[in-house]
């Protein structure tokens, strides 16, 4: 099978460097319960029905490498000296050994490349990912193990390792934290969130309340979206501000 994707995002400016073009993958190994695109955790193909047309679309769509190359190329006026592509999804490291055709070329034209990920995959994902990956941001969720394995379905032995490997191949990282009371923002989540970043502090960290833009995809799944309370402005000032008293940099940006 190629290259799984949901959607190729043009001239965003918050999935890296500089103005990028977003591939959106699909495939994902865990199943959080706020994940903003539910389209893409199945590696599957998926048929929907429109709302307001009643036209059968799908999400999802396979690309060879030579197809998927040409569109990408099709951007390189606009990604400047700063800017690139950007992988994300579901978990773009699923699909690592389908993208090295990609990632190939990409490199050798000297095109910067990031991705985005969960890191919940095996070893020798990240180390293909790696050789190409010129920034990655990494996502910290639920770092309790027995709380991982149950809400995500995660391993958070198989996370960690993934974390201190690229920290020892000099990768550049900036951990990124969705905010929830129900999750993220739990007293014995936090301690162990603030002691993870104390360890890594040389990374930036990004924090942002998680929304509900993707309800229509649950929906449009016959999915049921999860039902969450706000986080308050003054509530993720004060967890920032906590992360800043480590020696972390730690930012409060708006998806």
């Amino acid at each position: 099978m190629g290259i799984v994707a949901t959607n190729i995002q043009r001239m965003c400016f918050h999935d890296g460097p500089g103005i990028r073009t977003t591939v959106f993958l699909k495939g994902c190994g865990i199943h959080c319960p706020w994940c903003a695109n539910p389209e893409n955790i199945s590696f599957q193909i998926q048929s929907y029905c429109e709302k307001n047309t009643g036209q059968i679309c799908r999400y999802g769509k396979e690309f060879d490498t030579e197809e998927l190359l040409q569109i990408l190329e099709r951007d390189e006026g606009f990604w400047g000296s700063d800017g690139g592509v950007t992988f994300s999804g579901g978990e773009p490291l699923q699909q690592a050994f389908g993208l090295l055709g990609i990632w190939e070329a990409l490199k050798a034209k000297k095109v910067h490349m990031a991705a985005e990920t969960s890191l919940f995959v095996p070893e020798e994902n990240v180390r293909a990912a790696m050789a190409y990956m010129d920034f990655l941001y990494v996502d910290v969720k639920l770092l309790e193990p027995e709380t991982c394995l149950r809400v995500l379905g995660g391993k958070i032995d198989n996370y960690l390792e993934n974390v201190q490997l690229l920290s020892e191949n000099g990768k550049q990282i900036h951990f990124r934290i969705p905010c929830l009371e129900e999750y993220t923002l739990m007293p014995q989540n936090l301690d162990r969130v603030y002691a993870f970043l104390e360890k890594y502090k040389q990374y930036p960290v990004e924090l942002f309340a998680v929304h509900n833009l993707g309800d229509y995809k649950y929906h449009s799944l016959k999915m049921e979206p999860g039902q969450f309370l706000p986080v308050a402005e003054g509530r993720l000032e004060k967890v920032c501000s906590e992360i800043r008293s480590l020696g972390v940099e730690a930012e409060i940006i708006r998806i």
